[in-house]
């Protein structure tokens, strides 16, 4: 369901019959960050998120009134929260379980950070606070879903009206993007907070992979994605302790299996970002975010406004570098880039292209929104520029990008380009109807690049085992040794009807995602006449 659909599609609605409670609707007024809430314009109800989830993470009144007397993001020691609960005839014991359920619903946080490194209580935000401690609780969850739908309200509706005002680097909003390290690793002037590996020694030796409260969230309402959920976000310091000790699925790891996870994170295109919440010299996670389904990302994205998650460092393109093959365009998370930048006109002059407006130089609205970035940052090319080959290749491979691979004698990676797009560049190779040639811009000149006959080449490269190019499969699920006892890849059963190029083509990719039970089933009793050409990792049975 795009995200254009949420302002439509009915909300998780409230039970009309039950009486609102007091305690919670005064909670909730006072964690919300939602401004005509909190300036008392306008009144919470029953179907506002602020009551519905604070109502079930807090499912008694005598948990509101101690929640209340902490105040917000204001730290608490167990003798300070002896002393605010001092009229409610608590024991010691009975307040210590108290606040443990508090914990482990998500309603409050907990820290050593102090000078007397003294265990502290903290009633965070909804978000970053109790929307992801709520919906990283996977029991609460199953038997809550409705807590999905709180964790997405409330990273959208307070923001509504104050993203067009936030500063580069979201000032203390939302998260911020940090880059791929080993892309700035020549870089003498790469800042310490802009490197995983700060972060990663600034808190040596605690660290957790906990699950990712995005995509358990969007799961809850069908809006999930195809990764595994678990693992994916490093919790740091002492958050690491608390996703591990209140049911928020922590693991603890080492430095190495951290790195490593990363790195699986980056083969999957995932965006790092750290938390910011706390100014510049604190953070308490890591975390690897999928662009479909990141809450921090969608603010950005959503609407319009860089800002909310920009990073430090801008991409640059060199020319003499670029070999056109359009794989940045395909997989930046923001689409922040466009193929069909010609060089130049027909006269010599460069093609100028509008930059995006910004909120900082024009009014700002839900006009200037884009709810249906999903799909829009997925599109490849100007509307006024064009990448004709590619355009007019059905498969639609980067053909520029082999063409000019092959010139150099890059074979190999060549053909990894090739099978990023079709798994049988072969029988393409033999039965293509040359869409590519004929829309090859060189024949205005003289004529069209014999694009089919590399591609040929090529491929029959490929067939010998000498020179066959095997992708290697990148799993959006974490398989570090060590940290889950658990098949590396989807053990889900998968049934494919027809063994022609689309259903080898579909076993070829889930192969390569680690879909370990795949099934393709054919009447005839050869596959397309394509099995000698070598699909890894899947079986055929006949219908």
């Amino acid at each position: 369901m795009p995200d254009k659909m949420l302002e439509y599609a009915p909300e998780w609605t409230y039970d009309d019959s039950v009486v609102m409670r007091e305690p919670i609707v005064k909670l909730g007024k006072m964690i919300t960050d939602r401004i005509p809430i909190v300036l008392g314009i306008q009144k919470i109800t029953k179907q506002d998120p602020e009551y519905w989830a604070v109502a079930t993470i807090c499912p008694t009144d005598e948990m509101a009134e101690v929640a209340l007397r902490m105040k917000k993001r204001h730290p608490r020691t167990f003798a300070d929260m002896k002393k605010l609960v001092a009229n409610m005839n608590m024991s010691d014991e009975y307040l210590e379980k108290l606040l443990e359920q508090m914990s482990e619903n998500g309603l409050i946080e907990w820290n050593y950070e102090n000078p007397q490194h003294e265990k502290q209580w903290v009633l965070p935000m909804f978000v970053p606070g109790s929307g992801e401690f709520s919906n990283m609780n996977y029991e609460l969850l199953q038997k809550h879903p409705e807590l999905g739908r709180f964790f997405e309200r409330m990273t959208r509706n307070p923001l509504e009206k104050v993203t067009p005002m936030v500063p580069p680097g979201g000032g203390g909003i939302g998260m911020h993007v940090i880059p791929v390290e080993k892309a700035i690793e020549m870089e003498n002037e790469a800042i310490n907070l802009e490197k995983i590996s700060y972060w990663l020694d600034k808190y040596d030796g605690k660290y957790a992979a906990s699950p990712c409260s995005c995509r358990y969230s969007r799961k809850t309402y069908d809006e999930g994605c195809a990764d595994d959920p678990e693992g994916w976000c490093i919790a740091v310091g002492d958050m690491a302790d608390y996703v591990v000790e209140t049911k928020k699925g922590g693991h603890y790891i080492t430095k190495e299996q951290a790195l490593e996870i990363f790195k699986q994170g980056e083969e999957n295109g995932f965006v790092h970002q750290i938390t910011n919440i706390d100014g510049e010299d604190k953070i308490f996670a890591i975390c690897n975010c999928n662009v479909n389904v990141c809450y921090a990302l969608r603010t950005s994205q959503l609407f319009n406004t860089p800002n909310m998650s920009r990073s430090a460092y801008v991409s640059e393109v060199k020319k003499e570098n670029c070999v056109a093959c359009g794989r940045c365009v395909e997989h930046c998370p923001a689409g922040a880039l466009k193929l069909g930048q010609k060089l130049c006109k027909k006269d010599g002059s460069e093609v100028e292209y509008p930059r995006q407006e910004l909120p900082d130089t024009v009014k700002w609205g839900p006009e200037k929104w884009e709810p249906e970035y999903r799909d829009k940052n997925r599109i490849n090319t100007h509307e006024t520029g064009t990448a004709p080959c590619k355009t007019a290749c059905p498969a639609h491979i980067a053909i520029q990008g082999y063409l000019k691979m092959a010139a150099q004698g890059r074979y190999d990676e060549a053909l990894a380009l090739i099978k990023k797009e079709n798994p049988f560049p072969a029988v393409c190779g033999h039965i293509c109807n040359k869409r590519c040639e004929e829309a090859c811009t060189r024949g205005t000149i003289d004529e069209a690049i014999a694009i089919d006959d590399v591609k040929k080449f090529l491929a029959h490269r490929d067939i010998a085992n000498s020179t066959r190019v095997i992708p290697k499969k990148v799993i959006p699920k974490i398989t570090v040794d060590g940290i889950f006892d658990r098949e590396p890849g989807f053990t889900e059963k998968v049934a494919i009807i027809g063994a022609g190029p689309a259903g080898l083509s579909c076993a070829f990719y889930l192969a390569e995602k680690g879909y370990l039970n795949v099934t393709v089933f054919e009447k005839n009793k050869e596959p397309g006449g394509m099995l000698r050409y070598g699909i890894p990792n899947y079986k055929l049975e006949k219908a």
